[in-house]
């Protein structure tokens, strides 16, 4: 089997790899940054450790971490993929989970992660559309990465909006992110439980939210993610308003 060495495969080879997949397809990856996004969500970002390595994959798609330690879980990209030098993960510091043990790592700590795999996003298909994001928690990670690297030829959809959703304000991440991304699409944001903050957007779950607002069926595709349950009742309350199913994308 060929090994990994300086580049992810192509998406197909990607796919057969990962179902064949042994311990000489793990590329090996360096700490560059470990940063608190929320109380509960952590930025990792990483990088290769052999220098000519470079990242393709496609935006939604995941890779697995095996942790120092042994551990191995499944996370999306937060990054985009045009950005070849480095991934970034948005983990959930959940007790006893593989993710908290990544929260824990430093700068220059060293893990493996697999080849891409998953369906991700296909931008293609959202060229010259009204796009429209919509998740919750850390389901903003596959989005982001969409988002980030759609903004990058904005031109060529007609319109682009998220929505998404968080349980409190001070569980929002990448603060820097959304400021910048109000000035470039139409934002939603909605809390769950806002507490005594001084919370301007929605108030309740984006699957209220989603009703007040004005989607054209016709030109929209959606693209989800977040848990089960909500991505089932995204899709109803969609299909609802008229957006076939074929048009609404999940990135698994």
């Amino acid at each position: 089997m060929e090994r990994l060495l300086y580049r992810f495969p192509s998406l197909k080879k990607a796919k057969l790899k990962t179902m064949l997949m042994t311990q000489t397809d793990w590329l090996l990856t360096e700490v560059i940054e470990n940063r608190k996004e929320a109380p509960l969500l952590s930025s990792l970002k990483l990088t290769a450790v052999q220098e000519e390595a470079r990242f393709d994959f496609q935006a939604g798609q995941y890779v697995r971490i095996l942790t120092p330690n042994g551990r191995e879980s499944i996370f999306a990209m937060a990054s985009e993929p045009e950005e070849k030098k480095f991934l970034e993960f948005l983990l959930k510091d959940q007790e006893g989970s593989t993710a908290q043990e990544l929260c824990r790592l430093r700068a220059n700590e060293r893990l493996k992660i697999s080849l891409p795999f998953g369906k991700g996003y296909p931008i293609e298909r959202l060229k010259g559309k009204e796009v429209v994001l919509i998740g919750i928690g850390s389901g903003i990670s596959p989005l982001r990465s969409l988002l980030r690297s759609m903004l990058r030829r904005e031109h060529q959809f007609e319109k682009i909006a998220l929505i998404y959703g968080v349980r409190t304000p001070e569980d929002l991440p990448y603060k820097s992110d959304f400021n910048l991304w109000r000035k470039k699409i139409d934002l939603h944001l909605a809390a769950s439980q806002p507490g005594r903050s001084e919370w301007s957007g929605f108030v309740g779950r984006v699957t209220h939210l989603l009703p007040t607002l004005s989607l054209h069926p016709e030109r929209t595709r959606a693209c989800i993610c977040g848990t089960h349950a909500m991505q089932e009742e995204v899709t109803n309350l969609l299909e609802r308003i008229g957006i076939s199913k074929e048009n609404i994308l999940l990135n698994h």
